[in-house]
């Protein structure tokens, strides 16, 4: 099972943030940076139990965790936003499972 799809049978809110959205348009790319999107902010942002939680998702195997991936984890995590690097849909539901019974 995937990730959205079991975040959708809990029923959990959810949105993807579209950093992985790749152009080689310079003027979409300073649209994008002028409209505040930035490079490595996680890819799930999802409300559990009513607290915020973020998932960076990578491949179980390669997938490259980049400086400002890392950066922005690092942030989160340090004002008691969670936020993780999830190597393939059963971390990151293993992940959200986790902070899910940390609440209850």
């Amino acid at each position: 099972m995937g990730v959205r799809t079991l975040l959708e049978l809990m029923h959990y809110k959810f949105t993807a943030i579209p950093n992985s959205t790749y152009t080689k348009s310079e003027n979409q790319k300073r649209r994008n940076t002028a409209s505040g999107l930035r490079r490595g902010l996680p890819d799930l942002l999802i409300i559990v139990n009513d607290r915020l939680v973020f998932v960076e998702m990578k491949r179980t195997k390669g997938g490259v965790v980049s400086k400002e991936q890392k950066e922005w984890i690092e942030v989160l995590n340090n004002i008691g936003i969670p936020a993780q690097v999830c190597r393939g849909a059963t971390a990151a539901i293993n992940f959200i499972k986790e902070i899910s019974h940390a609440r209850n």
